[in-house]
Order: structure tokens, then sequence, then C-alpha cells
């Protein structure tokens, strides 16, 4: 071979290497692309969260969790419950349902218009499993201990429901849900209760249909059957879903049942673009809630 023809071969072959790894880097970018950021890993009780954004730490001890919880929520947490070893699965549903409802201003809302709002993982007199405002004045209460009999029968999806429900009380009262709140109030009269808990007060129900919105995979949903819901609640659904959640939907239409299987289903989550927050929990006698009213106490 020819000196010109081995320089030409030469050549030839170091264009077909460099096209071929520009080709391989941009199919291993593409590949490399994090699970999460167009789908959301299943999360107990939900069928379609959020994208992860903090993911359960399995490792840190309950001391760290509760820490790095407030500080991802901007919520203060106190009370015995947070660090006693049998409730960690219970700290995780919390955790896990947290993250869930990051792609939506739920909790941001909150956090805006009750600074210093407290998680209180604490005994709650009589039978309830949680309130808001009732155990511990400007609060949000959660009965850990009463937690375990449904997480032992593997209703997990209950949990979700009364933890979003609490926090539902919270949102209710925050300048950005009064317009809606009213709305929903107009909605009540003319359609009626949601559920059996609500039966008889408008706020109870509010918490209700915000509850069960995201807790899709709670037993006996009433979004999920057609049997009891002849389409009555569809603009409970609607008004929830846009004015309370930004349109990101917990699960399938209204009238279907969730896939809530181990694998978390076939519902892939749409792509949320996560803005990110940095939040700080404020101490408690900086910024009191105020307006402390006897509130939802869940079956």
């Amino acid at each position: 071979m020819s000196t010109p023809t081995r320089r030409l071969v030469a050549l030839t072959v170091g264009f077909v290497m460099i096209f071929m790894g520009l080709v391989g880097g941009s199919l291993g970018r593409v590949s490399a692309a994090p699970a999460d950021a167009t789908t959301a890993r299943p999360v107990t009780g939900i069928a379609r969260p959020c994208a992860v954004e903090h993911p359960w730490p399995a490792d840190a001890s309950l001391a760290q969790i509760r820490d790095q919880l407030a500080r991802n929520t901007g919520l203060a947490l106190v009370g015995p419950g947070w660090t006693e070893q049998r409730n960690r699965p219970l700290v995780q549903i919390i955790w896990q349902t947290v993250d869930a409802l990051g792609c939506t201003s739920y909790l941001d809302v909150i956090t805006r218009s009750h600074p210093g709002l407290e998680l209180n993982a604490a005994p709650i007199r009589g039978w309830a499993l949680g309130d808001w405002g009732l155990t511990r004045p400007g609060a949000l209460t959660l009965d850990l201990a009463k937690w375990q009999a449904p997480l032992k029968s593997g209703d997990e999806g209950r949990l979700v429901r009364l933890f979003v429900h609490e926090l539902g009380h919270a949102w209710s009262r925050t300048p950005q849900a009064q317009p809606v709140y009213d709305r929903f109030a107009t909605l009540h009269a003319r359609i009626g209760n949601f559920s059996d808990y609500g039966r008889g007060s408008v706020n109870e129900n509010f918490s209700e249909v915000i509850g069960y919105y995201v807790a899709r995979c709670a037993t006996g949903n009433p979004y999920d059957t057609r049997v009891k819901n002849k389409g009555q609640y569809d603009p409970y659904y609607e008004l929830v879903k846009q004015h309370v959640f930004d349109g990101h939907e917990f699960g399938p239409a209204v009238g279907q049942a969730a896939d809530c299987t181990s694998t978390g289903g076939s519902l892939p989550a749409p792509t949320v673009a996560r803005t990110p927050k940095t939040v700080k929990a404020v101490p408690d006698a900086e910024a009191p809630v105020t307006r402390v009213i006897k509130e939802s106490l869940d079956r």
C-alpha cells in the first residue's frame, strides 16, 4: 500500500472513530437519564405521586430523619413519636407522602401562611388518630401509636388520607384558599356529603375530598366507584385538582379504581418541573398560628 493510500485509510478510520464516539456518547447520556425525571416511583397509598425529590434515607437514624424532614418541609417536628423505633414505617409513610406532594404548591401555601406550624407526634386522648389544633394549639397532632392498627391491617392509604386531610385544615385557612373554600361550600350545599365521616360539616368534607384525592389507594375511596358515586363527586374532584393541587392527579380519572399494586401500577407521573425550594423551620415564638378550633378527629 502506497504512502498516500495509507494516509487516506488512517484519516478515514479516524473520522469513523470520532463519529462513533460522538454517537455512543449521546446514547450513553440518554440512557443514563434519571428514571424519576419523567416517572414517579411507587409510594404506599398513592397511585401516582410526584417524582421523587427526597428519597427515603433508610440508613439514617430517626432523629436524623426527623431533622431532615423538618428542613425539607419548613415545618417544626415536635413530640416523642418521631424517634420511637416502632414508628419507623409510619415516619416513612409521612416522609414519602410529603415528597409525593412536592410538584404541587400544597405544602408551600401552608408554610407561607402558617410559619412555625408544628407536626406533633404525640398521644391524643380518646379514639382519634389525628387532629388539628385540639391536642396542641396551632399544631397538627398525629397519634402514631394508634396508626399501628391500620398499618398492620395493610391500609396504609388510610394513613396517607388522614395526614393529607389534617394538612387540609391548615390549607383551608390561608388567603389562597378562601375563594376555593367558598366555591366548595356552594357545591356542598348542592351535592351533599362526600364521606360518612364528613357528614354535616362543610369543613370536614373539604378536608375529606382533599385527603382522598391524594390517597387514591385508601380502602373505600369514594372517588373510585360509581356504585355510590353517580358522577356527583366530579365537581369536587375537579375543584381540588385545579385549585389545590395545580392540575396534578394522584390516580386515574374519578370513577375509576386506582392500580395500587406493589409495583406502583402502570400510571406514569407526568413530567413536572420541580422548583428547588430552600425552607427553614421558624421557631415557635416567632409566629404562632391563630384561630385554633376543635377539628378533625379521624375515625
